[in-house]
């Protein structure tokens, strides 16, 4: 009993490790597609007034950000799918005109959303479908 015990906790971090090994990998496709898409952030300096544009990686190395949105419910076939409309966000930037750190207005937020959106779907949606298929194999494998 100990031993079949061992075998599962093992089994169990073995799939945490891979689950965050998937995520990552997610993560990184998800980038990687949004880049080859063309999406560039157009953001404007609320200091100077500068504007200026991002690629995605460098736009994803802020984490500060401040947003005004209204969650909408539409009909997409047959789910209700609920996505925030931003009426502002802005992130924390380094302005490229004036040489500080400032907070950034980005100006297409609902259109790289509209990029964005699909392409982590169906990143994220394989990494959950290869979970679902790993963990139905390890439950035959410890039941």
């Amino acid at each position: 009993m100990p031993a079949r015990l061992i075998l599962a906790l093992v089994a169990m971090a073995g799939c945490l490790v891979l689950m965050v090994i998937l995520f990552v990998v997610a993560w990184r496709r998800t980038l990687a597609g949004v880049e080859a898409s063309g999406l560039r952030y157009r953001l404007r300096c609320e200091a100077c007034g500068n504007e200026f544009e991002l690629a995605p990686r460098a736009y994803t190395r802020s984490k500060v950000q401040r947003s005004r949105s209204v969650t909408r419910t539409e009909a997409r076939g047959v789910t209700l799918v609920r996505r925030p409309r931003y009426g502002y966000l802005a992130k924390r930037f380094v302005c490229p005109a004036c040489g500080e750190r400032h907070w950034c207005e980005v100006l297409n937020a609902n259109e790289a959303q509209d990029v964005a959106t699909p392409i982590a779907l169906r990143c994220f949606g394989a990494a959950l479908a290869a979970l679902v298929v790993i963990g139905f194999a390890l439950r035959a494998v410890l039941v």
